[in-house]
């Protein structure tokens, strides 16, 4: 049977990922835990905290959020540190100890959520590309018939050059929308993470 000692050991150890100062918080945090609830209570505080392997998804999963609060303001927040976060998310919900129909629930949100944004994502991307190849295109076709039809050439060059200029405009803005998109996927993931995962303290 898993007592305090074996439990924060295990613990530590799922907890690599994290700094040394993030590690020593933690546990830190968890010892408190189980000094209020007394030792008499350690194996049902160890019950409702669930594995140590749930316990890290949650400590990770909720760093990864305030990291990203931290710098949400900023232009240092990545898409790569935010689909890190996405992920740590997702990985702490599904381990979460929930029941079989309310893990289900939560599962088929997560598929949901993900496939609507990223429809979204690739419906705005192939828009933005289809802006861009069809101004090349029209500039391509007008110099194959500049020699041949000169005023028809300039309208398809002219065209052209519009819309791969709207195109590359458009850029910049379709980058941070889609970074926009991802940061509210993080939010809203966030919330379902802290409702399903919320600690509760009393009787300790």
């Amino acid at each position: 049977m898993m007592n305090r000692a074996s439990f924060l050991k295990k613990l530590r150890g799922k907890l690599q990922r994290l700094s040394a100062h993030e590690i020593d918080a933690a546990l830190a945090y968890y010892e408190e835990y189980f000094d209020e609830a007394g030792e008499e209570n350690e194996q049902r505080v160890i019950q409702q905290l669930g594995s140590p392997s749930h316990v890290a998804s949650q400590i990770m999963a909720d760093y990864a959020l305030k990291d990203l609060e931290a710098t949400s303001n900023s232009n240092s927040t990545s898409t790569k540190k935010n689909m890190s976060a996405i992920w740590l998310i997702i990985l702490a919900i599904i381990s979460a100890p929930l029941s079989l129909p309310l893990l289900v629930v939560a599962i088929a949100l997560i598929f949901s959520f993900g496939a609507v944004i990223f429809s979204v994502i690739i419906a705005i991307i192939a828009t933005i590309l289809g802006i861009l190849f069809g101004g090349i295109a029209a500039l391509i076709s007008g110099f194959f018939i500049l020699t041949q039809d000169w005023q028809t050439a300039l309208l398809f060059m002219g065209v052209g050059f519009i819309v791969t200029g709207l195109g590359i405009l458009l850029f910049p803005i379709v980058t941070r929308l889609i970074k926009t998109i991802v940061v509210v996927c993080v939010k809203a993931l966030g919330k379902l993470f802290h409702k399903i995962t919320k600690k509760r303290k009393e009787g300790y």
